[in-house]
């Protein structure tokens, strides 16, 4: 079935519920990953198996807003992740002019 897509007057419709969520998570990574000290490592205890998956996505999340490159592992429910340098741009692009 398509979408069926009007225009309306913004008197005329409801307003939202609450502006953007933001992930604190995600902001209180960030901050700790910006903290952490020279050959130092963060651990993070995640409490359950099943939330190593999303810990882990959230710390790749967070490197790419930074802009840095983490590596992470973990064992049992703890995460560890540790920096290993800048993003490289992808291999095999054209320069310009070529």
């Amino acid at each position: 079935m398509p979408l069926k897509i009007t225009h309306k007057p913004e008197e005329d419709v409801p307003t939202p519920g609450r502006t953007g969520k933001v992930n604190e998570d995600l902001v209180a990574l960030k901050a700790e990953m910006l903290k952490l000290g020279q050959g130092m490592v963060l651990e993070i205890e995640t409490g359950s198996e099943k939330a190593i998956r999303g810990t882990k996505a959230l710390i790749t999340r967070a490197s790419k807003q930074l802009g840095t490159r983490w590596r992470h592992w973990h064992m049992g429910t703890k995460v560890f992740a540790k920096p290993t340098g800048q993003v490289r741009g992808r291999r095999g692009r054209r320069r310009k002019g070529m």
